[in-house]
C-alpha cells in the first residue's frame, strides 16, 4: 500500500469554503455570484488555471504534474429557483420555477426572496410575498405570482430562493436553502486548496457547471462544444436524498449509479480502493458504497457521452428543500461527511486515477485467484 500524504480533518478548508459559498444566492442560469467566487478563489492561487467556454461553464485546474489523464471533479452551481418571466403590474412579478420542487409545498412557505443581478454579492435580497400561481402553457414550467416593493426594480436578471437561511452549522450539522450542490462545489475548491497549498505532484481539475437542476444543460452544452478531455477521468460530486439508503454521519458515498445509469465500475473499485484504505490507516474514516438512485446526476450524461466517470456524494437530508409534512426546509449535511470526502479526493488526486485503478483491479483479481486455488481439488 502506498504510504498517505500528510492530511488531517483538522485542516480541512471545507467549512470555511461552504459558508461564503452557500452565502450566494443562486438559481438555474443565474449562477454568476457564486461564479465569481469560484473565479476570484483561483485567481489568488497562481497553479490553478482558469479555462471557460462559451456557455459559462468553468473548468479549474491545478497543474502540478504532467500527465495525459487528469483526474476531473465535476459538481453544479445552480439549485432549484424561481427567474424572472415578467412584470404583470406595478409592484406584482410572475417567476418560473426552475428544477425539481413540488408546487404545493411551495405556496406552504408564502414568501420567497428576490435578488438584483446587478447588486453586490453580499445582498440578503427583498422578502416578498407569494400571492398566486398562474398558468402559461408556453412557459414549459410552474409559474407564480409575487409582490415585490415599489424600490425594486425587477426584469431579466432578476431570480428569486426560498426564504430560507443560507448556512448555518451546529455542532456536525450543516444546514442551508441550497447544498444541492454548492456544497459539492466546496468540497472540490477544498481539494484544490489542499493540492495547491502542498504542492501536491499531480493534475486534477474542477468543472462547475451551469443550469444542471433542469436537465444538465450546462453539462450537456460543455459536450457538445468540445469543452471536455475525453481521455480525463471524471468524478462526479453531488447531494443525494438520503431516501436512497445513505446515513448521514457514516462518511461519504462512493455512488455506483444513479437513477438512470450505472457508473464506470473501474473508477468506482479505485475510489472504493482509496476509501478502503484511509479505513485500515486510520479507523475514524468512514465511507459507504451506494447505487444513490433517487435523483439524476451529471455523470450519467458524461457516461453516455463515452467518457469514464464515476461518482461520489454527500448524504442529503431535505432534498430539495422537501421537508417533512407539507413544509419547505433547509437542506442538511454532516460536516464530517464532507471533509471525508475532500480528504478522500485529496488522496486520489495524490495517488493518481490510473493507479487507483490498477490497485482495485489487482485486489480483484488476486481474490478471485485465491478463492479458485482455495477449493479447485473439491470441484
Amino acid at each position: 500500500m502506498p504510504p498517505l500524504c500528510y492530511f488531517t480533518r483538522m485542516n480541512s478548508p471545507f467549512a470555511d469554503i461552504a459558508r461564503d459559498l452557500l452565502r450566494l444566492p443562486t438559481a438555474p442560469f443565474h449562477e454568476h455570484l457564486v461564479l465569481d467566487y469560484a473565479l476570484s478563489f483561483a485567481a489568488i492561487r497562481p497553479q490553478v488555471k482558469i479555462r471557460r467556454d462559451r456557455h459559462g461553464n468553468v473548468l479549474l485546474l491545478y497543474e502540478g504534474a504532467e500527465t495525459m489523464q487528469p483526474l476531473i471533479l465535476t459538481a453544479h452551481l445552480d439549485h432549484p429557483g424561481m427567474v424572472w418571466h415578467q412584470n404583470i403590474a406595478p409592484n406584482r412579478t410572475r417567476f418560473a420555477i426552475m428544477g425539481g420542487v413540488d408546487l404545493e409545498q411551495v405556496l406552504t412557505s408564502r414568501r420567497v426572496r428576490v435578488f438584483d443581478i446587478n447588486a453586490p454579492p453580499n445582498q440578503r435580497g427583498y422578502c416578498c410575498p407569494i400571492i398566486g400561481t398562474a398558468d402559461d402553457r408556453d412557459a414549459h414550467c410552474s409559474l407564480i405570482d409575487v409582490a415585490t416593493e415599489e424600490r425594486m426594480t425587477c426584469g431579466a436578471g432578476t431570480f428569486a430562493m426560498w426564504d430560507l437561511h443560507s448556512w448555518r452549522l451546529r455542532g456536525r450539522k450543516i444546514s442551508g436553502r441550497a447544498l444541492d450542490d454548492l456544497a459539492g462545489a466546496a468540497v472540490g475548491l477544498s481539494v484544490l486548496d489542499m493540492l495547491h497549498n502542498s504542492h501536491a505532484k499531480a493534475t486534477t481539475g474542477l468543472l462547475l457547471t451551469r443550469a444542471e437542476e433542469v436537465g444538465f444543460v450546462g453539462m450537456l452544452a460543455a459536450i457538445k462544444g468540445g469543452f471536455l478531455r475525453k481521455k480525463a477521468r471524471y468524478v462526479n460530486i453531488e447531494c443525494s436524498s438520503v431516501k436512497a439508503g445513505a446515513v448521514q454521519g457514516a462518511g461519504p458515498i462512493v455512488r455506483v449509479g444513479d437513477r438512470l445509469w450505472n457508473f464506470d465500475p473501474a473508477i468506482s473499485g479505485g475510489l472504493a480502493a482509496v476509501a478502503a484504505e484511509l479505513a485500515e490507516a486510520d479507523p475514524s474514516f468512514r465511507w459507504q458504497r451506494k447505487l444513490m438512485d433517487s435523483g439524476a446526476c451529471e455523470a450519467t450524461p458524461l457516461m453516455q457521452a463515452g467518457f469514464r466517470t464515476g461518482a461520489v456524494a454527500l448524504p442529503l437530508g431535505n432534498y430539495h428543500n422537501i421537508g417533512p409534512g407539507t413544509k419547505l426546509a433547509a437542506e442538511t449535511i454532516d460536516l464530517e461527511d464532507a471533509q471525508m470526502l475532500v480528504e478522500l479526493l485529496v488522496q486520489l488526486a495524490h495517488r493518481g486515477i490510473d493507479a487507483a485503478l490498477a490497485r482495485s483491479a489487482t485486489a480483484l483479481e488476486s481474490m478471485l485467484t485465491s478463492r479458485l486455488e482455495k477449493y479447485r481439488d473439491r470441484l
